[in-house]
C-alpha cells in the first residue's frame, strides 16, 4: 500500500453475527496497524450521544475530534473506533420519526449498552485491540460508565477494560436528571421531553432509574481491573445537561477510592504509581458544540494518550 491510503477510513462496518444497519462500527487506522505495537499502543473508542434515541446523531459524530486528533498524528494511537448502537423510539423526531415497526429504533436499556459490549468484543477479536481509552457524549459517556461497571452488559470483558474514560457532558444520575428537569425549573413542555427520553431508554417504572445510573455501578479493581484514570469534563454553557450530574459522578468515584485532581492537576505521576485517578475538568461551549467542533476532545485525548504513555517501555 502506498503512503496516501492512510489515514484510513472504514466505514460501516457489521459486528453482530445477525447485523442491522446500527450495529456498525467505522474504523479509522492513522497507519497499517502493523506498524503498531500492540502492546505500547492504544486505541479509542469513541460512543456518540443523542438521548439514546436521536437518530442524527450516529458514528460520524466523531469526524470533527477524529480530524483534530489525526493532524497531531500522536503515533502512540493505533486505531480509532466509533460505535453506531440501536437506538429507542422516537416518533416525534422532526425530519426522521421512528416507526413502531423498526426493530432498530425500537429498543430499551440494557440493549443499548450490549450492543456497545458487543461492539468492542467485536474489536478485540477482529483487529486485536488490547489498549484502549473510551471516549463517550452525553449519554455515550452513560454507556461507558454501563460498561466498565457492568451495569446490563452481557459480554464480559475478560481483557480488564479501557485503561482510562474521557467523559464528557455525561448523565450519571437518571432520578437527578430527572428532577433537575422538572416543573417548575423546566416549562412543562420541556419536561415533558426528559420523561420521554428517560421512558423511552429505560421504561415507564422509576424504581429503576437509580439502579441503572453509572452512579450506582462498581468501579473498583475487582469490576475494572485496568482502570487508571477517569476524565469528566463539563461546560458550563451547556444548556441540556446540568453540573450536578459531574458532582454526583465525583461523589461515586470518590467513594471507590479514585483520587480526586481538580483542574491542571498534576496527576501524571499519580497515574504512573498506579493509583486510580479522577481528573475534574472544565470545557466550553453548548452541549452540541463540543463534538461538533471536537477540538477539545481531541486536545484531552492527546493529553490522556501521553500521560498512559509516557512510562512506556
Amino acid at each position: 500500500m502506498t503512503p496516501t491510503e492512510y489515514p484510513k477510513h472504514i466505514p460501516s462496518i457489521p459486528y453482530s453475527d445477525s447485523p442491522s444497519r446500527l450495529q456498525t462500527l467505522d474504523i479509522w487506522l492513522p497507519r497499517p496497524l502493523v506498524e503498531s505495537d500492540p502492546a505500547n499502543s492504544l486505541w479509542i473508542i469513541y460512543m456518540h450521544g443523542g438521548a439514546w434515541r436521536d437518530p442524527t446523531q450516529t458514528s460520524l459524530c466523531a469526524e470533527p475530534t477524529i480530524k483534530h486528533l489525526l493532524s497531531k498524528s500522536p503515533f502512540a494511537i493505533a486505531g480509532i473506533a466509533t460505535l453506531n448502537y440501536r437506538l429507542s423510539p422516537y416518533a416525534s423526531h422532526a425530519t426522521d420519526p421512528s416507526s413502531p415497526t423498526d426493530a432498530d429504533r425500537n429498543v430499551t436499556h440494557p440493549t443499548h449498552i450490549r450492543d456497545v459490549a458487543q461492539g468492542i468484543a467485536f474489536l478485540q477479536k477482529k483487529y486485536g485491540v488490547k489498549k484502549w481509552i473510551g471516549i463517550g457524549h452525553s449519554c455515550g459517556a452513560t454507556l461507558l460508565c454501563q460498561y466498565v461497571s457492568g451495569i446490563g452488559a452481557v459480554e464480559s470483558d475478560n481483557s480488564g477494560g479501557p485503561e482510562a474514560l474521557i467523559l464528557t457532558a455525561g448523565i450519571y444520575s437518571i432520578p437527578l436528571f430527572l428532577r433537575n428537569h422538572s416543573a417548575p425549573a423546566c416549562p412543562p413542555n420541556i419536561a415533558q421531553i426528559y420523561v420521554d427520553i428517560v421512558a423511552g431508554a429505560f421504561g415507564a417504572d422509576s424504581a429503576v432509574y437509580h439502579g441503572v445510573s453509572p452512579v450506582a455501578g462498581k468501579y473498583d479493581t475487582e469490576k475494572w481491573k485496568n482502570g487508571k484514570l477517569v476524565v469528566l469534563a463539563h461546560s458550563y454553557d451547556d444548556e441540556l445537561v446540568e453540573r450536578a450530574q459531574r458532582d454526583v459522578m465525583c461523589v461515586a468515584l470518590d467513594r471507590e477510592g479514585w483520587s480526586i485532581v481538580m483542574e491542571d492537576g498534576d496527576d501524571e505521576a499519580d497515574v504512573s504509581a498506579g493509583r486510580r485517578v479522577l481528573e475534574v475538568r472544565d470545557i466550553k461551549g453548548s452541549h452540541d458544540f463540543v463534538w461538533e467542533d471536537g477540538g477539545q476532545s481531541a486536545k484531552l485525548i492527546v493529553e490522556v494518550v501521553e500521560r498512559l504513555t509516557s512510562g512506556a517501555s
